[in-house]
């Protein structure tokens, strides 16, 4: 992932926590936990175009209750 999506990506979920936000990482993959404010449908599909992408829904539609995740 080239690194302007990575931020794009961040800065999309950035005003849908409401209090603060929790990020992770495992090897090569960077992980935004749930949101308390479900995304739009514009944002969302903005994301997927990023290559960002919600790991426990595969190829599923957006689940609000799930977080997000990029390789980097």
């Amino acid at each position: 992932m080239k690194i302007d999506n990575f931020i794009e990506g961040l800065q999309i979920l950035r005003p849908y926590y409401t209090s603060s936000y929790v990020l992770g990482t495992e090897h090569d993959v960077f992980f935004a936990y749930v949101t308390e404010e479900r995304l739009p449908e514009a944002a969302t599909n903005r994301l997927f175009e990023l290559g960002w992408f919600q790991p426990d829904v595969g190829d599923g539609p957006y689940d609000p209750e799930q977080g997000w995740a990029a390789y980097v």
